[in-house]
């Protein structure tokens, strides 16, 4: 059963930071180099200086983690940041639109004991060596726990968040529009008995990792590392946002799948194997997304300069006969499909070399810009995971490929933070 503890956050000094969209940012890895140097042309104490940007060539990553060091103690020193005295339970809502509705995602940070993935927390995708590695680098550096991982929770009756929002009736000492125009609003609990009412309520929830699957293995990792440590040790912790798996601000986003360095790779060779398993439909580039959508479940936007195209899988059969040893729930995700029938068997990338070939992209527009500059050779357009999915796989024991679900908004960093030391 997952524990769940209240903690002394770290927030900006309001007084000295007179406006926190300065200082905020997205999460790590939505970081380019040109929003790095956007956030930090904001405010010298923007807090890309400490989380750093998604891992890029041509980066001093050495001294990058030294400088966050630093720029947390200079920080800290000179009051730019300061700690709550009482451990707290800190809501966190999220208000956003998407065309023309309005929503409002609603959650809390607090930390959780670590524990191996697959029993109260489960996992529902697979992750990337690379991005481990230099979290788990920046973490021995500084020893702060600068961003949270997203779970998702189950409360069917909602009994933790009407507890929550009980006490969200006061002004938040968090209110704050970021660069996505993304609302983001903290407020914070120290009531000892509210606390225990949420802890012991939620203690028989099921965990799922929505987001930050990278962070909470870097946090394990770490804590291994150190060995023996008291059991209240705060490093025997993770800070995480969780949210009901039930709340109607869930939102996930289709992440589309860039593919390069297919020196062998033939058009007419692709789609004649591909009809075999796939019916497949020619379109124009600025219908792909659109004929894409029309199509409910297992279909895959194609584009590259020579022609796009809608590939419909004709019978899921083949999916029960590669992966008898997944559950038909499995078997049946868009992403499986992708990545078991046109990634791994028609253009033969193996599991293993998927990072040398491979890259994300959100937003049908931008993915397909990336093809016409020619920085990858083609791409597929999905369309989204579905929560309950998300659920399903995750109690299986199962994962996904990689970044099989985008949640939007992501959680914003800079908002609070944790100490490990």
């Amino acid at each position: 059963m997952p524990e769940i503890k209240p903690f002394k956050g770290i927030r900006y000094n309001l007084v000295k930071i007179k406006n926190l969209a300065d200082v905020i940012t997205q999460p790590y890895d939505q970081i380019t180099d040109e929003m790095e140097k956007d956030y930090k042309e904001q405010s010298p104490y923007n807090f890309v200086r400490l989380v750093l940007t998604k891992y890029a060539e041509g980066h001093d990553r050495v001294k990058e983690y030294q400088d966050a060091k630093k720029f947390t103690e200079e920080w800290t020193k000179g009051t730019i940041f300061i700690q709550d005295d009482k451990v707290s339970l800190y809501p966190y809502f999220q208000e956003f639109n998407m065309g023309d509705k309005k929503y409002i995602r609603k959650g809390f940070i607090c930390r959780v004991r670590l524990e191996e993935l697959g029993k109260g927390i489960l996992p529902h995708e697979k992750t990337l060596s690379k991005p481990k590695e230099d979290r788990l680098s920046l973490l021995r550096a500084t020893k702060k726990d600068f961003e949270p991982v997203f779970l998702l929770y189950t409360d069917p009756k909602n009994y933790v968040m009407a507890l929550i929002e009980s006490e969200c009736q006061k002004p938040p000492i968090v209110d704050v529009l970021d660069d996505r125009n993304v609302r983001h609003k903290i407020w914070r609990i120290s009531d000892p008995d509210l606390i225990i009412g949420v802890t012991q309520h939620i203690k028989d929830s099921l965990f799922v990792i929505a987001d930050g699957h990278h962070r909470y293995e870097t946090a394990l990792t770490y804590r291994i590392e150190l060995g023996k440590i008291d059991k209240d040790h705060p490093a025997n912790f993770k800070m995480i946002a969780l949210v009901n798996i039930q709340d109607k601000g869930l939102v996930i986003l289709p992440t589309h799948r860039l593919i390069k360095n297919l020196p062998d790779f033939k058009l007419n060779s692709f789609l004649n194997k591909a009809k075999e398993i796939f019916e497949i439909k020619e379109t124009r580039k600025e219908l792909l997304e659109k004929d894409l959508t029309k199509e409910k479940s297992h279909a895959f936007g194609f584009y590259n300069p020579e022609g796009s195209y809608i590939l419909k899988l004709k019978s899921n059969r083949i999916m029960a006969e590669l992966l008898k040893d997944r559950s038909k729930d499995y078997q049946n995700l868009d992403v499986a499909i992708l990545h078991t029938l046109l990634i791994e068997n028609i253009l033969c990338i193996k599991p293993e070399k998927i990072e040398d070939h491979i890259c994300y992209q959100r937003g049908a527009d931008d993915t397909l810009k990336r093809i016409d500059s020619e920085e990858f050779q083609f791409c597929f357009l999905m369309n989204p995971t579905r929560v309950e999915q998300v659920r399903d796989i995750a109690q299986h024991r199962e994962r996904m490929p990689q970044k099989s679900t985008d949640f939007y908004p992501k959680l914003i960093s800079g908002l609070v933070f944790y100490n490990i030391a």
